[in-house]
C-alpha cells in the first residue's frame, strides 16, 4: 500500500488516453468503503470532473426493480441516458432519484469534455464496464464500514459481488479505511 496524493490522480485522469471528448470514470465497491467521499473529492479538486452518483438511478415505486445484477438501481437508466450519449460524444441527461420527494427529481446536464465519475454501487458491473477509460475499485475492511452505514436503509448488506467481480477490472485499488485525510490523499493497494 501507498499513499499519494489527489491532485496526482486528477492529474492522471487527466493524461489517461481518451475514447472519446469524456473520459468516463467508474468508481464502485462494497457498501461504506468510501467511494463517494473519493468521487466528491476528486470533483471538489477540479471543477472540470462531474460526479454522476448511482443513487441517482433507482427505480421509482411503480417501477420495482426484480433486476438481480444491480438489485435496487435501474443501471440501464444510467447506461441509456449518461453512459451511451456520452460514448457518442453527445450530452447526457437524467432525472436523479429523490427519495425524499418520492419520485425523480429535476432534468440534470451531463456536458460532454472533461472527466465524468459515476460512481456508486454496481458501477462497474459488467454491462457499464466497457463504457468506462478508468476505473476505481474503493475497498475497507467489514468492521471499518458498517459504522459508516448506521442510518443508511439496507445498505449494510453486502453486494452479491461474487459472479460479476468488478474490482478485478479496477485499474486502481484503492483503501477507503486509510486514517487519512481523504480530501488531499488516498492510499493505492498494490496488485
Amino acid at each position: 500500500m501507498r499513499v499519494e496524493k489527489l491532485d496526482g490522480l486528477v492529474a492522471r485522469l487527466h493524461a489517461h488516453p481518451r475514447r472519446r471528448l469524456t473520459l468516463l470514470v467508474g468508481v464502485d465497491g462494497p457498501p461504506g468503503s468510501g467511494k463517494t467521499t473519493l468521487a466528491s473529492a476528486l470533483a471538489g479538486l477540479d471543477p472540470g470532473i462531474e460526479h454522476v452518483e448511482m443513487e441517482d438511478f433507482r427505480p421509482g415505486p411503480e417501477e420495482p426493480s426484480a433486476d438481480e445484477v444491480a438489485p435496487g438501481l435501474d443501471w440501464r437508466r444510467l447506461r441509456s441516458h449518461v453512459l451511451l450519449p456520452l460514448s457518442r460524444d453527445l450530452p447526457g441527461r437524467y432525472q436523479p432519484w429523490h427519495p425524499e420527494a418520492g419520485g425523480l427529481g429535476l432534468w440534470r446536464e451531463v456536458a460532454v469534455g472533461g472527466i465524468v465519475v459515476v460512481e456508486g454501487r454496481y458501477a462497474l458491473i459488467k454491462q457499464l464496464a466497457t463504457f468506462y477509460d478508468f476505473r476505481i475499485w474503493v475497498d475497507a475492511p467489514p468492521e471499518v464500514r458498517r459504522p459508516r452505514l448506521a442510518g443508511h436503509d439496507g445498505a449494510a448488506e453486502d453486494p452479491p459481488f461474487s459472479a460479476q467481480e468488478p474490482n478485478r477490472a479496477a485499474h486502481l485499488r484503492v483503501d477507503g479505511s486509510a486514517p487519512i485525510d481523504p480530501a488531499t490523499h488516498y492510499v493505492r493497494i498494490r496488485r
